[in-house]
């Protein structure tokens, strides 16, 4: 039987609101593997306060909105990648489409 798919978006904010977030993180990490045998989990995370402060440091220069994005959704995956290593799930690459998601 394949396991139902629950999506959560964890905002960068709540992962480090001004440090990484422990005791939070280690609660919604019980949670999570307890309910495995049921569900299947995707997590999407936030930049946070992280990315906003890379995108508001950017000068105004030429592209600028562009290297706002990339710095943005690079946060957003150094989150990602954070919280591989935090569920110890270390060969669990960062999908990049749906496709990856899906696989």
């Amino acid at each position: 039987m394949k396991k139902e798919v629950i999506v959560i978006s964890l905002g960068g904010s709540v992962i480090i609101p001004d440090k990484i977030n422990l005791k939070f993180l280690e609660n919604f990490k019980k949670t999570i593997i307890k309910n495995t045998k049921k569900y299947s989990f995707v997590i999407v995370c936030g930049g946070g306060q992280t990315a906003r402060n890379y995108i508001n440091g950017i000068p105004d220069i030429k592209n600028k909105k562009l290297y706002q994005t990339l710095l943005g959704i690079a946060s957003t995956r150094l989150n990602g990648k954070f919280l591989t290593y935090f569920f110890q799930q270390y060969n669990i690459g960062i999908p990049k489409n749906m496709r990856d998601i899906e696989n």
